[in-house]
């Protein structure tokens, strides 16, 4: 299988330097000025006859792109096959946008335009945003390029909760991908598709596509994958769900759930499960080790974690990591995102860093992250000093309400040996050994009520074996506090695995493997958990299956 690798990255090169823009879908953040892309000069370039027609397609979906007179027609530095079309205001350098073209065929390689062309305020409906999509789509890509992917899906609104604060600083975004189609599955692990985006009035951000050439790969045909029963058979066990309790459950409400826990893709054709990187089988198909589950007792102080300003930020960086910002850093930035307070303090190049995430409302810590070089210990932890010091680390902040705990361990990852695809991909370098086990241990400490976990109400952390470093910490817990009854289960395990597989669609789909960010010469057949409506639980009192939020 081919793909232009180069101008993948090109993309994503220019898609990640753009302010508050995600490099995994190259429309969705359409945030773009010229001048953040790599220096470029005025030159004699013209435009194909192609690219003429859609700039024209372009100005009649969007007419304001008219206003952006200062125009300018140069090589893309990084590929010389690619002509960049920069487009600006003569009165504001905020209204900006561009147009890549092949040079040869003048088709569409990227369009991006800052969300500072429109005034912002109209709010249009999805099915308003997925016309306006569909018809970009087919007058600047193709027909031919359309049908390549399947039906689009639209990403949620985001915060209705105040939709008339829609200033040009609050500005939103709305993006729909357009995934690739192959004998009716979707290609799943690799994101190729189309990808369009839209402010929240449905004008025209962002347009973009990552397509497919099989003239090289293996494609399995569908008939030869396991049925969907037989799947769910071997999947949905009760080995696979957990029981617990969630303080926000249904409808805010305190509930009571059988949890499925797998996130793992399913080969169709041998029912294993494999991970969606590599596409090898995992250890143990998945199943837990039951010496990583542990029931503990935690002697909590419930010391608060609260940062509402830089001195709170500093002061709780210092308890946490040990570091005096003051002395180590010269750079401190703090942000809102999402919700979000991010405040970090860095070196002037940025490499070394720690940084705390708070809730904007409340100044709650959600996060924090340890970024900063640091000296290995004489002998690497084990893993009952890791959990040793994970238990320290949370113990100072942990609520006083409650000494009762469970900690799930997961091991460090372990490479495993390469296949003889991997390793032809690997340019002759042969087969690695397998990993020897150094790296991190993770840990998620869930609260207990009544000998079970309260998922809704954890605490995630990563520590590092050499170092015996905190990398990473998250704080979950829910908005509002409650107390939680003593509720009973009204059906097994057992029958609450029944209740999912009976319930639960299963979607056959084909996965794309990769290794050291080279894709398979084959697809492969997986089966995946359809998560359209969410993320699925059995209501233990109710014995009925639901679906929690979930977002990708």
């Amino acid at each position: 299988m081919k793909r232009n690798g180069k101008r993948t990255a090109i993309a994503l090169t220019i898609a990640m330097m753009l302010p508050a823009t995600s490099g995994t879908a190259l429309a969705a953040s359409p945030e773009i000025h010229p001048s953040h892309i790599a220096t470029v000069t005025k030159s004699e370039e013209k435009l194909p006859e192609r690219a003429t027609q859609i700039v024209a397609a372009l100005e009649k979906l969007e007419p304001a792109l008219k206003t952006l007179t200062k125009r300018t027609i140069v090589k893309n530095e990084m590929d010389e096959n690619l002509l960049n079309l920069n487009l600006e205001s003569p009165e504001s350098n905020d209204m900006s946008a561009i147009v890549v073209f092949d040079s040869k065929t003048g088709e569409l390689f990227m369009y991006s335009a800052s969300v500072h062309i429109w005034k912002q305020g109209e709010i249009a409906t999805d099915e308003v945003i997925l016309q306006r999509a569909e018809k970009a789509v087919l007058e600047l890509l193709g027909a031919d390029k359309r049908k390549q992917a399947g039906s689009p899906q639209l990403s949620k609104a985001v915060k209705e909760e105040d939709p008339e604060d829609l200033t040009d600083n609050s500005a939103r975004y709305r993006s729909i991908y357009y995934p690739v189609v192959l004998n009716g599955l979707e290609i799943v692990g690799n994101r190729t598709g189309i990808y369009v985006s839209t402010d929240y009035a449905g004008h025209i951000l962002g347009v973009s596509s990552e397509l497919l050439d099989l003239k090289e790969t293996k494609v399995p045909d569908p008939k030869t994958a396991l049925t969907p029963e037989a799947v769910k058979k071997q999947f949905f066990t009760p080995e696979s769900l957990d029981l617990g309790y969630m303080l926000e459950g249904k409808d805010a409400k305190p509930g009571m759930q059988y949890v499925w826990m797998n996130n793992a893709y399913i080969d169709a054709v041998t029912g294993k499960q494999i991970d969606s990187i590599q596409g090898t089988e995992i250890a143990g198909d998945g199943k837990r080790n039951p010496a990583n589950l542990k029931k503990l007792t935690l002697s909590p102080k419930g010391e608060p974690l609260i940062v509402k300003s830089r001195a709170d930020g500093e002061k709780l960086v210092a308890s946490l990591f040990d570091v005096d910002t003051k002395v180590m850093f010269t750079e401190y930035n703090t942000g809102e995102f999402d919700g979000e307070f991010i405040h970090s303090w860095s070196d002037e190049f940025g490499h070394e860093e720690v940084s705390i995430s708070v809730d904007a409302s409340t100044g709650e810590v959600t996060g924090a992250n340890f970024s900063m070089e640091t000296k290995s210990l004489p002998v690497p932890l084990s893993k009952e000093e890791a959990l040793k010091k994970a238990i320290s680390f949370i113990e100072p902040y942990v609520a006083k309400s409650s000494t009762e705990w469970q900690v799930e361990i997961f091991d460090p990852y372990k490479q495993p040996k390469l296949a003889d695809w991997m390793i032809e991909l690997n340019e002759g370098e042969g087969e690695k050994e397998e990993d020897t086990g150094t790296g991190t241990y993770t840990f998620i400490f869930y609260e207990l009520h009544d000998g079970l976990p309260v998922f809704d109400r954890y605490y995630w952390m990563m520590v590092d074996i050499e170092s015996g470093q905190v990398w990473t910490f998250i704080a979950n817990l829910p908005e509002k506090e409650g107390t939680l009854p003593i509720l009973k289960p009204s059906v097994t395990e057992q029958q609450a695995a029944e209740i999912v597989a009976k319930n639960l669609p299963v979607k056959l789909s084909y996965f794309w493997p990769a290794y050291n960010g080279k894709q398979a010469p084959f697809l492969t057949l997986v089966y995946t958990v359809d998560k359209s409506k969410g993320w699925a639980y059995v209501d233990a009192v109710n014995g009925t299956l639901e679906w929690g939020e979930y977002e990708e």
